[in-house]
């Protein structure tokens, strides 16, 4: 047995191995998959229309807040800093912690009514009409005790009434009227700026407690920089409209809480002097109307002018005592409230009207951790430790103002005594005066200290009210809500991902089918993976019927198979009679129908060529041929006929004779060892210039090795999209171990693909000894043969599938 030098460097037939990526190959297999990757962005980008057409637009609207430092309006907050409780940076972040409270979402919910939506009706999507936009406005009264209850309806809108249905329940209202509707006192006002829409509405009443939940965590409220003061508080909602109501409420809301928080010490100061004022006015009322009364029943016209003189100073120090009693009584107001205070929330007044520096400022060191520990109570769990160190520094807070106001009471007993004993000076005077004189003087007096008192209060209730309404939030609105536009969904990048993935699944869907496909669709694939040489390509032909070519046929399909002769003439030259064994891996290759056409092609120029059948498991070439000779070569080998009885001629070729395999035998491997197989070739080659032996598949048993010694030369058949890719291996090791003699491949049945086909041509390693083609997939030599393919239509082209078995 001899082999040809197989070598890619000197012009062997079969290029290096590689692995490396084929590019060509891919970009070829892009163009074979073009019209699916085509159909793909084209319903990509149909459902992203859709996807856009049905999506609710969500909008983003912002507001711009800056939350100035405590520092700036409260210096109180000095002793907080100091003591390391709270800083700047952590005040602001509280800040934006109350924002995102539940009791301020609540507030806006409650506001803006915002439980109730209606929703136009739609067939697919629904939008949501809200203020402007909406034919219905629903408005009721707001009670902190009395909620809407969830329920839905159908509304239409009558001219001068709606109409709401809820399951059989259908009940009309007319616009204006204050009704009892879900639970709360309402009205229902028709904007008629809007027009009614036959089909109707849909109106939604939702959980109040979801929809505060909803809000509150649809919320963001960020730093807009870091460090400053100034928060974005921004909202996503499908209408602009209500997101701006939404964050111009939140912050009224938390401004309107703030200024709140402040005037606690002022509200619980103006109630103590109103108490106080409309006490003192009562006492002075009974005064002057038991004076005149005294006066009248006592015939008395007017005091002596000493007597008013006395009278004048007693009244000075009467006054001033009064001034004093007053302040005591204050004192121990305060006193009092501050020892029965048991909680960490009570405001202690501060305007008392007490000049006392000290004292003014313990209660707005109090007051301050007061606000805080409010504060920091929306925010932290009772657990948290700095909730426990403002407690402990409220209760300090508290001991230092009783032992202050102990020392202030100790200054005034000293400064009422002083005033009382010059007072009493006078008293002594005036008791010389008459006894009726000195009584309505008396009463005078009285009347005095109580018009003093009075006015005291009233000017300290004045201030008051005053400085209620002066007081100013430590926020600034920067920007008012305003649309920053559509956020979602984004049209431009949807339609630019939708063509994208139209574009990559088709690529990986054809990636995919090429990883799992385990057949051969590719001639590099064969070069790469074995060194047996390629010796001819044949393509597919679905018009060739009987599977039979004439010697005289100049269609493509013929002139591969004289390809494939010239091949053979160059191997085993110095061969008179070559014996050519045709073999395949697995049954369908192809095998006898290259055995029969080969030999056809063979016995052109006078040829003589036999044809032996030595497939006995499943003999295939008498069907092709359409012959059934009387006897076969198991009737030769077994002694019933001789050697001219089994030889049969080939009507198709006349200078072609076969041997069929004739009956099967139950031991065709013990046969084809038999001394007589030995003298069949003998015999053959000296009278036939080609003897082509069509054996049975070598992967399903070993008769085509014992038949193989008899041969010069080995055609394995491989079959485009058919043969595994695992079946190059078991060759490659075949031609390594020289079990078959001089081994060679032809493809069989190359498809053509579009884009890539089953890539030949030059610049592949062909050597001149073994001839050369131009390959098949390529249309060079378009209209020489007698059978090339007519034009395709415009969609049969299109949808040539590369992949087509």
């Amino acid at each position: 047995m001899s082999y040809p030098d197989i070598d890619n460097e000197n012009g062997g037939m079969v290029a290096q191995s590689s692995v490396q990526f084929d590019i060509k190959k891919f970009v070829y297999k892009l163009i074979g998959f073009l019209p699916w990757i085509i159909i793909s962005v084209l319903i990509a980008y149909t459902v992203a229309k859709l996807y856009l057409r049905y999506t609710p637009q969500m909008h983003r609207v912002a507001a711009f807040l800056l939350i100035k430092d405590n520092e700036e309006s409260s210096p109180d907050y000095n002793v907080l800093r100091e003591l390391g409780v709270i800083t700047s940076s952590k005040e602001i972040q509280n800040q934006i912690d109350i924002l995102q409270s539940y009791e301020l979402s609540e507030n806006v919910v409650d506001s803006l009514n915002l439980q109730v939506k209606l929703y136009t009706v739609g067939r697919i999507a629904s939008l949501p009409l809200y203020g402007k936009n909406s034919p219905l406005w629903i408005n009721n009264k707001r009670e902190d005790s009395v909620h809407f209850k969830p329920s839905t309806y159908q509304v239409f809108l009558e001219p001068d009434s709606v109409v709401l249905i809820a399951g059989a329940e259908r009940k009309a209202y007319h616009y204006g009227d204050t009704v009892t509707f879900s639970g709360k006192n309402t009205w229902f006002t028709r904007n008629t700026a809007m027009k009614a829409d036959d089909n109707g509405y849909n109106l939604v009443i939702e959980d109040r407690h979801a929809v505060t939940v909803a809000l509150r965590g649809g919320i963001s409220i960020t730093k807009a920089h870091d460090p400053g003061g100034i928060v974005e508080i921004a909202l996503q909602d499908q209408s602009a409209l209500r997101a701006k109501d939404i964050v111009n409420k939140l912050i009224e809301t938390f401004n309107t809480a703030g200024v709140n928080d402040k005037n606690q010490v002022g509200i619980k100061t103006r109630k103590f002097l109103a108490d106080r004022v409309d006490t003192v006015a009562s006492e002075l009322d009974q005064l002057e109307k038991y004076a005149e009364t005294f006066k009248k029943s006592n015939q008395i016209n007017d005091v002596s002018t000493i007597g008013n003189e006395y009278l004048g100073e007693a009244m000075k120090y009467d006054g001033e005592l009064a001034e004093q009693m007053a302040k005591m009584k204050l004192l121990e107001s305060l006193e009092q409230f501050i020892k029965s205070s048991k909680s960490y929330t009570d405001i202690i007044p501060s305007d008392y009207g007490i000049s006392d520096a000290t004292l003014a400022s313990l209660i707005q060191t109090h007051n301050a951790d007061i606000l805080t520990y409010q504060q920091q109570s929306k925010i932290s769990t009772t657990k948290d430790p700095l909730m426990d160190r403002l407690k402990n520094k409220i209760s300090d807070d508290k001991q230092n103002l009783l032992k202050n106001l102990e020392s202030i009471k100790q200054g005034f007993d000293v400064n009422y005594s002083q005033i009382n004993a010059r007072k009493n000076n006078f008293d002594a005077l005036l008791y010389g005066l008459p006894a009726k004189e000195r009584e309505y003087l008396k009463l005078k007096r009285q009347i005095g200290v109580k018009e003093q008192l009075y006015l005291y209060l009233l000017q300290r209730k004045e201030e008051i009210e005053l400085s209620l309404n002066s007081t100013i939030n430590n926020t600034r609105i920067v920007d008012a809500a305003f649309d920053q536009g559509i956020i979602s969904p984004k049209s431009e990048q949807i339609v630019m991902f939708s063509l994208l993935v139209g574009v990559i699944v088709p690529i990986v869907i054809m990636l995919l089918l090429d990883f799992f496909d385990n057949k051969l669709a590719d001639r590099k694939e064969i070069e790469d993976k074995t060194k047996v040489p390629i010796i001819g390509e044949l393509s597919f032909n679905s018009s060739i019927k009987n599977k039979v070519i004439h010697t005289k046929s100049r269609s493509s399909m013929a002139e591969q198979f004289r390809l494939i002769g010239t091949n053979l003439r160059y191997i085993a030259a110095n061969k008179e009679s070559k014996t050519i064994l045709v073999t395949s891996f697995m049954s369908g290759e192809g095998k006898s129908f290259v055995s029969t056409n080969l030999a056809g092609s063979l016995s052109s120029g006078n040829n003589k060529v036999l044809l032996i059948e030595l497939d006995l498991r499943k003999p295939k070439l008498s069907k092709y041929l359409g012959i059934q000779p009387k006897y076969g070569i198991t009737d030769y080998l077994v002694g019933s006929q001789g050697l001219q009885q089994v030889i049969s001629k080939v009507d198709e070729f006349s200078n072609v004779d076969i041997i069929t395999s004739g009956p099967v035998p139950p031991n065709p491997s013990e046969m084809l060892m038999m001394p007589k197989l030995d003298q069949l070739f003998e015999y053959a080659r000296q009278h036939y210039q080609y003897i082509i032996i069509d054996s049975s598949p070598v992967g399903l048993v070993a008769d085509a090795f014992l038949s193989g010694k008899h041969a010069d030369v080995t055609l394995f058949i491989l079959r485009h999209r058919y043969s595994h890719k695992t079946t190059l291996t078991y060759v490659d090791r075949l031609f390594a171990e020289r079990k078959l003699n001089n081994l060679n491949i032809v493809v069989n049945g190359i498809k053509e693909q579009k884009g890539v086909g089953y890539t030949y041509g030059y610049g592949y390693g062909y050597g001149y000894g073994y001839g050369y083609g131009y390959g098949y997939g390529y249309k060079y030599g378009s209209g020489y043969y007698a059978d090339d393919e007519k034009p395709k239509g415009f969609f049969k082209r299109l949808f040539s599938s590369g992949n087509k078995k």
